[in-house]
């Protein structure tokens, strides 16, 4: 007569061991992800240093050297292909015609950021696109609207009015908002959904943006029509610029190509029917842009044509000379040098003197008021860092002392499976299905060789989308290859301890290093990460969530394997396995 086969203790166990397993993958990779999403927004500092500080406005009393002052941001225009535009060549003809160093992480917002308040990312806490909170820092506009002047803006991108919006009392004009009240502020949602919890007021207080009048015109021919108007109302002393076409060509299509050439000169033609009527013997012209692009189309790194932007002043008060060292950052005082106002108050930034027509004892009081307002903002920024980089060692400590407590865990649970015979380390096997997941992955990475940066794809947001379609190649090797080496095995107990094995190594491999970057690089960052780091921490974080559902998809598939030859294993007589002295143990494959 034959009977079905009972399940042993040690079938039971190894069973239970892959459940184990499956639940401390799951737990690995939720965490992953967690970590692996929030990572860019955990590099925003909502507060930043500067901004619990008053300005330093001490006004240098140097003479206004310019009526108005327009000044032009082309997003993402390379340096090199600003010199194949008629209008812009006809300004440098007129000025000069200069480069200047954006700043990293190269992307918009951090450095309008730059450009505006002359405070680089480092300190502005605005470090990427994904700053969705007021920026609170002294700016350009906030210096002239206090010197009694005109503020005006005209863009085609909706961000930059509301990135600078301000806090107004109803009463004396000034209302502390809170820290939570701050975060609840979402410029991203309130532009999409004005009744949303997130763009609502907060309590006792309206916002403002800091433009007596913006204007928001994303419609053909609207930036045209709302920069002419600026330019021939005459009501407005500091005229803001911001025309986003060629920053959209270059995401779509790359640097080199067609496609972003005629963006160039679109915004070329564009600039050149705004601004025709300026009249350079009074009024001043600065044109420059936030970041370049890679040929491919891309920017966020370090690469030269990406943060190397053109520089090119023209008009009223502009001295003509050549210098080599100017930053983003330097913009802001140079254009409150030309119409006579203090630098804003926060800034990192000096004015250009050498291209400001300023008489020596003026030239020597702006020098002197640079000065003044660095010693006071990197003395805030010292303390402020200081006091950071003590709090990070003790954040590290804990984190590391988890890490490495986990760690240890997990080496205690595999010598507990490993004795009780469910989980096997046999290194043939492991040999064959560990190395194909990360080979797999970290070569397809490698592929993109010099270009290894947030600048090495055309969307900021498409790095995860590249990386995860690598890891999908990875897993898809690896799960091909843990089961050709498992075929191996014919004692059902002993494949599926060789799975267990398979799995706790791969879970190993990954969760620790992820494990280790999270103990390393906790949020929010005081210092921005380098480049290749920027792109290897949500790499490392991506490939725990991606090694967990590979080992979930061998454990399952082992699983099924496993339930399906025990309900349909009949053996005459009694029940028999293929090893009585040693049950679910198996020789390991020839």
């Amino acid at each position: 007569m034959e009977q079905r086969v009972k399940p042993s203790a040690t079938t039971a166990r190894v069973v239970a061991a892959a459940m184990a397993l499956l639940l401390l993958g799951s737990v690995g990779g939720i965490q992953a992800g967690r970590t692996g999403a929030s990572f860019m927004r955990d590099l925003e500092i909502k507060q930043p240093a500067l901004a619990n500080i008053a300005p330093w406005t001490d006004d240098p009393k140097t003479p206004r050297l310019a009526r108005r002052v327009f000044l032009v941001i082309v997003d993402g225009l390379r340096s090199d292909h600003s010199y194949q535009l008629p209008f812009l060549d006809e300004l440098r003809r007129k000025g000069v015609d200069l480069e200047a160093q954006s700043h990293y992480p190269s992307w918009s917002r951090p450095n309008y950021v730059s450009i505006l308040t002359g405070v680089p990312p480092i300190a502005s806490g605005v470090r990427t696109n994904f700053h969705y909170t007021p920026v609170l820092l002294d700016s350009l506009m906030d210096r002239a609207r206090a010197a009694g002047l005109k503020v005006a803006t005209a863009t085609d991108h909706a961000i930059l009015p509301s990135l600078f919006l301000r806090p107004v009392g109803e009463g004396n004009g000034k209302v502390t908002i809170a820290p939570e009240e701050l975060e609840e502020l979402d410029i991203d949602v309130m532009q999409a959904d004005p009744e949303s919890k997130t763009a609502r007021r907060a309590p006792g207080a309206m916002y403002r943006t800091p433009f007596h009048d913006a204007r928001y015109v994303p419609w053909p021919g609207g930036f045209v029509e709302a920069g002419t108007a600026l330019v021939e109302e005459y009501d407005y002393e500091l005229v803001v610029l911001l025309v986003s076409t060629v920053d959209i060509a270059g995401h779509a299509f790359g640097a080199d190509s067609e496609e972003y050439l005629e963006a160039t000169q679109v915004a070329d033609r564009a600039l050149a029917r705004v601004l025709s009527k300026v009249d350079l013997s009074q009024d001043a012209i600065l044109v420059t842009s936030d970041h370049g692009h890679t040929d491919a189309g891309g920017h966020g790194g370090t690469e030269p044509e990406v943060l190397t932007v053109p520089l090119i002043l023209a008009g009223a008060g502009v001295a003509n000379n050549t210098i080599y060292d100017a930053r983003l950052i330097d913009l802001a005082p140079t254009v409150a040098a030309l119409l006579g106002f203090p630098a804003p108050g926060h800034g990192l930034g000096k004015t250009l003197v050498d291209l400001v027509a300023l008489d020596p004892d003026a030239r020597l009081r702006r020098v002197d008021a640079d000065r003044l307002r660095l010693l006071a903002t990197t003395s805030t920024l010292a303390v402020s860092e200081a006091r950071a980089q003590a709090e990070l060692l003790e954040d590290r400590t804990l984190r590391f002392v988890l890490v490495a407590s986990g760690s240890a865990l997990a080496i205690v649970f595999a010598v507990v499976l490993y004795r009780r015979r469910v989980l096997r380390l046999d290194l043939r096997v492991l040999a064959v299905a560990i190395p194909a997941f990360f080979l797999v992955y970290y070569t397809l990475i490698g592929t993109l060789g010099q270009r290894f940066s947030p600048s090495l794809l055309p969307a900021q947001g498409h790095i995860t989308t590249a990386l995860i379609k690598f890891a999908i190649i990875g897993m898809a090797v690896q799960l091909l290859a843990s089961l050709w080496v498992l075929r191996k095995y014919r004692s059902l107990p002993a494949r599926l301890a060789a799975a267990n094995g398979i799995a706790w190594t791969n879970l190993m491999l990954s969760m620790i290093p992820a494990g280790l970057l999270w103990a390393f690089f906790p949020g929010p960052s005081i210092d921005v990460p380098g480049p290749k780091t920027l792109v290897m921490i949500p790499a490392v974080q991506l490939t725990v969530a991606a090694t967990a559902i590979d080992v979930a998809l061998v454990l399952f598939v082992e699983l099924i394997v496993f339930a399906a030859r025990a309900r349909f294993r009949y053996v005459p007589g009694v029940m028999s396995e293929p090893s009585q002295t040693n049950p679910g143990v198996d020789r390991a494959p020839p």
